[in-house]
C-alpha cells in the first residue's frame, strides 16, 4: 500500500477543516489506537493507529468503541487536551511525521500550547504527546531506548524530529536528471533509496511501462515526464480503493496503472482510506468466521475422498466373486478325482480351460466346496452394499464440493450461515445451541443487465432459491457446462430476453463457477421450465436436457451489481 510521505501530505490538506475545532471527546478502543472527535461546524473523527501491521491515520465515519476503563494515556490525553483547539496540522517534509498543534486554556485561564505528535513509521510507529517547548509527557508506545541515542521518547525527554535524510526531493527534477545519467543499477530497488518520502509502490506507478534493464532505465526523460506526472495526479486526485475479487488490496491517491482491479473511487482521500481498512477489517474478520467452517468441509471432502478409495478398491477385490462360486461348483463335480488334498486339477466346465483349485488339507473337499461358497456370498453381499455406498458417498463428494466451491464467494455472514446449516443438516456441524433456530434470510445478488433483473445464488441454498422459488417458468436459467457454478436466472418480463443480456449474465455465471479463472468457458441457458430436481437429491441440484450453449470469458461486471 502506498502509504508514504507523499499520500500523507495529500491526507494532511484535507484536514485543513479539523484547524479552528475543538477536541471534545478522545476514545482509545485498542491499546496502540486513539480516536480524536473534532468539533468544527460539524463532528469529525480523527483515527490515528500506532499498530505495527496498520499503522494509519485518516478521517473515519465508522463505530468506534469506548471501553468502560479507559487506558492511562487516553486518560493523560483527556487531562490535557480536552476542548483544545487545533490550530495547525504541519507534516515533517517528505516524512511520514505529522504534528497536530493545540491550543488549551487551563483552570487559571491561561493559554497554553500542546503538541499530539503520529510517527507513521511501521513496526514503530507512535503517538506522542508533549507540551508547547516539545517536552515529552507521555506516548502511546515503550519502545526499547538507547541511551545513546540521538533521539529519546520519554516521559520529560525533550522531542526531536527525524535528522534530515540526505536524499533527492522526488520532484527536484534537476537533481533527478543528474542521478539518473549516473545511475547504472535498476531503479525499481535503488529509486525509493534515492527519493526522500516515496515507497516502493510509488516507484513502480513512476516505471510502470518504461524498459528496464541490468543498468537502469533507457530512457530518463521518459522517468521525469512520470515524475512531473505524478505530482499532477496529486494534485488533482482521483482517491480509490482497488480490489481483486472483492478483496481490498490497495488505496491510491489517484488512478493508479499499475494497479489492477476493480476500483471504488471517493471525493476525499481519507473516505477511501476509510473504506478500504472498513472492508480490509471486514474481510479479515468474516475470514476468521468463515476458517472454522471451511476446515469442516475440508476435512469432510477428505475422509469421503479416503471412504471412496476403499470402497472402490473393495468393488475391484470383488469383482473375483464369481470365481470362488464356481471353484465350489468344481469341487463338488469332480469329488471322485481328488486325489491331493492339498489342491485339485480339473478342467473348467464354464470356459474348457484347465484350472488347480487350492483346497485346505485340513477340511473335507465338501467343506472346500463350502468355504469357497461362504467367501463368493461375502464378496456379492460386499459388492452389493460397498457400490450403494460409492453411489451415495460420489454423490456427498459432489455435494461437499460444491459447498467449498460456495464458500469462494461468501460475502456476508448470512452466506455463511446457510452453509453452516447446510453442514448441520449433514451432522458435520452441531447445531449452535446458544443460536436460536432461525433460517437466515435468503439473499442472492441482483443485477441490473439493461433494465433486466438478473439473480444469482452464492450458495445451494439461494441456488435452490433462485431456480425453484424465485424464478418463473419461462425466465431464463443459467449455469456452468459441466461444471460447479452457481444457478443464474433472468427474469424474462414476459418477453424476449436479447442475446446481449444473455451473454452478459452468461459472463457473470462464469465467474461465478469453479472455472472462472480459466478462459473461454461454456455456460448453457434454458428456460426454467426445463431445470428440473429429482426427488431426494441435495440441495442446489437440478437437471436439464434442453439447452443451448455459449462460450463467454468469466467477468463480474460489479458496475451492474444491485
Amino acid at each position: 500500500m502506498a502509504f508514504d510521505a507523499l499520500t500523507l501530505s495529500v491526507l494532511r490538506e484535507e484536514w485543513t477543516t479539523l484547524i479552528g475545532g475543538k477536541i471534545t471527546k478522545i476514545y482509545q478502543p485498542e491499546k496502540d489506537e486513539i480516536v480524536l472527535f473534532v468539533f468544527n461546524k460539524q463532528t469529525y473523527k480523527l483515527l490515528i493507529s500506532a499498530n505495527a501491521n496498520v499503522n494509519r491515520i485518516h478521517l473515519t465515519q465508522m463505530p468506534t468503541d469506548n471501553p468502560k476503563v479507559a487506558p492511562s494515556f487516553c486518560m493523560l490525553l483527556r487531562k490535557y487536551v480536552t476542548n483544545a483547539a487545533v490550530t495547525d496540522v504541519r507534516q515533517m517534509p517528505y516524512e511520514r511525521v505529522v504534528e497536530f498543534a493545540l491550543e488549551v486554556s487551563d483552570e487559571l485561564g491561561y493559554r497554553r500550547q500542546m503538541r499530539l505528535i503520529f510517527e507513521l513509521t511501521g513496526k514503530t510507529s507512535n503517538i506522542i504527546l508533549t507540551d508547547g517547548e516539545y517536552t515529552v509527557l507521555d506516548s502511546i508506545k515503550h519502545l526499547p531506548q538507547d541511551i545513546n541515542a540521538s533521539r529519546i521518547i520519554m516521559a520529560g525527554a525533550r522531542y526531536s524530529f527525524f535528522a534530515p535524510q540526505h536524499k533527492i526531493e522526488p520532484f527536484d527534477l534537476p537533481r533527478v536528471r543528474e542521478y539518473l545519467a549516473e545511475c547504472r543499477t535498476p531503479l525499481r530497488k535503488t529509486l525509493p533509496e534515492v527519493l526522500l518520502g516515496v515507497s516502493q509502490s510509488t516507484v513502480n506507478e513512476i516505471l510502470y511501462g518504461l524498459d528496464e534493464n541490468d543498468h537502469g532505465i533507457v530512457n530518463n526523460s521518459a522517468i521525469l515526464d512520470r515524475l512531473a506526472a505524478y505530482r499532477e495526479g496529486l494534485i488533482h486526485k482521483q482517491p480509490n480503493v482497488v480490489l481483486q475479487n472483492g478483496t481490498p488490496i490497495d488505496v491510491c491517491p489517484f488512478d493508479y496503472r499499475s494497479r489492477k482491479g476493480e476500483k471504488l473511487f471517493f471525493p476525499t482521500l481519507n473516505e477511501a482510506h476509510d473504506r478500504y481498512f472498513y472492508l480490509l477489517d471486514r474481510t479479515q474478520r468474516f475470514a476468521d468466521k468463515a476458517k472454522s467452517v471451511s476446515t469442516v468441509v475440508k476435512n469432510a471432502v477428505s475422509r469421503t475422498e479416503k471412504k471412496l478409495a476403499a470402497q472402490r478398491q473393495t468393488l475391484l477385490e470383488a469383482e473375483e466373486r464369481d470365481l470362488y462360486r464356481q471353484y465350489g461348483d468344481l469341487i463338488l463335480s469332480n469329488l471322485h478325482n481328488i486325489r491331493d488334498r492339498t489342491s485339485l486339477t480339473c478342467t473348467n466346465y464354464y470356459d474348457g480351460t484347465l484350472v488347480t483349485i487350492p483346497l485346505d488339507a485340513q477340511l473335507t473337499p465338501q467343506q472346500n466346496a463350502q468355504a469357497y461358497y461362504r467367501k463368493y456370498r461375502k464378496l456379492k453381499s460386499s459388492y452389493e452394499h460397498n457400490t450403494l455406498l460409492v453411489e451415495q458417498n460420489s454423490q456427498l463428494l459432489e455435494y461437499l464440493l460444491t459447498i467449498k466451491e460456495n464458500l469462494r464467494f461468501c460475502t456476508e455472514t448470512e452466506d455463511l450461515q446457510q452453509i453452516r446449516d447446510e453442514l448441520v443438516s449433514l451432522g458435520l456441524l452441531r447445531e449452535q445451541h446458544a443460536r436460536k433456530k432461525q433460517d437466515a434470510p435468503v439473499r442472492p445478488l441482483e443485477y441490473n443487465v439493461e433494465g433486466f433483473k438478473v439473480y444469482v445464488g452464492k450458495n445451494n441454498v439461494q441456488n435452490n432459491y433462485v431456480t425453484f422459488r424465485l424464478a418463473r417458468p419461462d425466465d431464463i436459467w443459467l449455469h456452468t457446462q459441466k461444471i460447479h457454478s452457481s444457478h443464474v436466472v433472468i427474469v424474462s418480463q414476459e418477453g424476449e430476453v436479447p442475446d446481449s443480456v444473455i451473454e452478459i449474465a452468461a459472463q457473470i455465471c462464469a465467474y461465478y463457477s469453479q472455472a472462472r479463472d480459466g478462459g473461454k468457458i461454456p455456460v448453457d441457458y434454458t428456460r426454467r421450465a426445463n431445470v428440473k430436481k429429482p426427488n431426494k437429491s441435495a440441495m442446489g441440484f437440478a437437471v436439464y436436457n434442453t439447452y443451448r450453449t455459449v462460450v463467454v470469458t468469466a467477468d463480474r461486471h460489479l458496475p451492474l451489481l444491485v
